[in-house]
């Protein structure tokens, strides 16, 4: 399993229950704190951590973890020694952090990126409420709810509320006019859900036919209970003359419903990635060949949001030959993680493996740099043109 960081990893309803116990006195601090140095001295992918004194950093954060007033202060002295190991995967959240994503799931639809160092809208889901208050491609998000925005992550925070509850967007048209829209935060149906390492996650999925029949498949995560539809569509484009996969915004999940693609994808066995362990008992991730195999052009379509299982199934089918990337290099945080209950009703995320290619090439720390690298504009988002999508047509429409 794996996740880029904890707020992706908890993005959606947890069904984990109520937490009698907080970080109030200085045992369970201790306690909290020696499972989390514990665990990561036992399963850290790396004997050497990376060049840290691992023991020197027990030392040197202990008496801060006893010292902490409360359980905010005592993760960010917790997170501050894992930031040491200077990876993706490595973070903690106190009880309070996880359980405020009990309520169900809500979405906007509206997809944000940082365009010539403006927050432009660059997607818009169908039938969201984003699209239905007569928001556009291009227009550029300057406040949420009567604060300015500074950046892709404050825009996620603000967006973010209960199911039923509405958010004033602030933004610049295509003249850079401004105006408001009052935008609903729509409750996510049963469907879009289903478990992950004990987790209720949420995903979107999105299939379609584009023109000259060619397939496009799109989802947010990977998790497990997108393995049907994902599988289903497949099947029905199979006939296609070419593939679209897009992997932008995809913050990864689950590796297994990234071979049970991978298996649809190929014709023989392939090696696709090998995941480095501390104690040698590598893993290796082989496509093996499941029917019916599609056997057309494939493009996969990434961006600088892409990561951990979308980077590790990208890279394998790049790197095999399978499949032409598109877009912009990928996040970079490619390590196979577990996660930990602690003692106080808080979680870790921790790295137990180094994925690299079969070539040897290690994903994280450099991302999956795609064989043609394109810039989304603001004037052809404004025009209706998403230039990423609209090279990966051409590409497949090439004889």
């Amino acid at each position: 399993m794996k996740k880029p960081v904890l707020l992706i990893l908890i993005t959606a309803v947890l069904a984990i229950g109520t937490f009698a116990q907080t970080a109030s006195d200085a045992a369970l601090r201790q306690k909290v704190f020696e499972t989390v140095w514990s665990t990561v001295n036992k399963e850290f992918y790396d004997a050497k951590f990376n060049g840290v004194d691992w023991q020197a950093a027990h030392d040197r954060y202990l008496p801060q973890a006893r010292a902490a007033a409360s359980d905010d202060e005592l993760y960010k002295v917790i997170n501050e020694m894992l930031s040491l190991l200077k990876v993706s995967h490595m973070e903690a959240g106190p009880a309070s952090k996880v359980k405020k994503f009990s309520d169900k799931a809500a979405a906007t639809g509206l997809g944000l990126r940082m365009v010539d160092g403006r927050l432009t809208i660059t997607r818009l889901l169908p039938g969201f409420p984003a699209e239905k208050a007569g928001l556009k491609l291009g227009y550029i998000v300057t406040a949420i709810d009567g604060t300015a925005v500074s950046g892709i992550e404050d825009s996620k925070a603000k967006l973010f509320g209960p199911a039923g509850t509405t958010v004033k967007i602030t933004y610049l048209d295509e003249k850079d006019v401004e105006h408001n829209a009052v935008v609903e935060r729509m409750s996510l149906s049963d469907n879009d859900h289903g478990k992950l390492a004990g987790f209720n996650l949420y995903a979107l999925f999105y299939s379609k036919r584009l023109e000259g029949g060619i397939g496009y498949i799109s989802f947010t995560s990977f998790i497990p209970f997108l393995n049907e539809r994902i599988h289903d569509a497949l099947g029905s484009m199979n006939d296609a003359p070419g593939m679209i996969l897009d992997l932008r915004g995809n913050g990864g999940g689950d590796d297994e419903v990234a071979l049970r693609i991978a298996n649809r994808l190929f014709e023989k066995p392939t090696l696709l990635m090998v995941t480095r362990k501390r104690r040698g008992d590598d893993l290796y991730y082989k496509a093996k060949p499941a029917q019916p195999v599609y056997r057309g052009k494939l493009v996969v379509l990434v961006d600088e949001f892409s990561g951990s299982a979308s980077e590790q199934l990208t890279a394998g089918l790049q790197e095999s030959g399978r499949a032409y990337v598109i877009g912009k290099t990928t996040l970079g945080e490619d390590l196979d993680a577990n996660i930990k209950m602690l003692p106080d009703g808080g979680m870790l995320v921790y790295a137990y493996g180094l994925p690299v290619t079969p070539k040897g090439i290690v994903i994280e720390g450099r991302g999956v740099i795609p064989n043609l690298t394109i810039d989304l504009k603001r004037s052809d988002l404004l025009a209706g043109t998403d230039t990423q999508l609209q090279a990966a047509i051409e590409y497949l429409q090439k004889k």
